[in-house]
């Protein structure tokens, strides 16, 4: 893994794993993809993982969406739940191997566009992730999120579910361990 220095660096497009002990209701077991960090503004993002089981279509019955109405919509995070946002992911191969690109500024008729550009991935998200000047490296300071370069997979709707679990075991086997612990402690 990658060491990010968050002081100097900016984490755009980086993911962001909840550690194992994280128990905050609002990003327990989350994946947030950062689509803006910054020293001056904060950080944004989304949370890939929480999806809501509902579609573009269900929350806005009466409007005519073409081909938005089966755009998946997710739990983006806990910050203006009541807007939606909707967000274009585009995997770009790069020298490096590849990267993510982005665009969370979409209306409905630039996202009815863009949805209809090939290996574009249109989401809808139902609030975001956001963090103060210097909130978001307090919080790296200590533990409290992983910090993950994302692979061309993560946004597969199949893997949503073991996301989080997948991308944490990576980082090690002291993380391996908090996320399969043994059933009764005692035992051993």
């Amino acid at each position: 893994m990658r060491e990010f220095q968050p002081e100097t660096e900016s984490l755009a497009g980086a993911l962001l794993l909840a550690h194992p002990s994280l128990r905050d209701p609002n990003f327990e077991k989350t994946v947030i993809f950062l689509s803006m960090h910054d020293g001056e503004n904060g950080a944004f993002g989304v949370v890939l993982n929480r999806p809501s089981g509902r579609r573009l279509n269900e929350l806005m019955p009466n409007q005519d969406l073409g081909s938005l109405s089966m755009v998946p919509v997710y739990l983006g995070g806990p910050v203006a739940t009541d807007q939606l946002l909707l967000a274009a992911f585009r995997w770009e191969e790069t020298p490096e191997g590849g990267a993510w690109t982005w665009r969370h500024d979409l209306t409905f008729e630039t996202a009815g566009e863009v949805v209809q550009e090939e290996g574009t991935i249109l989401r809808v998200f139902a609030g975001y992730a956001g963090w103060g000047q210097g909130q978001l490296e307090k919080e790296l300071a200590t533990s409290t999120w992983l910090v993950h370069t994302p692979d061309d997979e993560i946004l597969h709707p199949d893997l949503v579910g073991m996301l989080w679990k997948g991308l944490v075991g990576t980082h090690g086997p002291v993380f391996q361990f908090l996320l399969n612990p043994p059933e009764n402690l005692g035992n051993n």
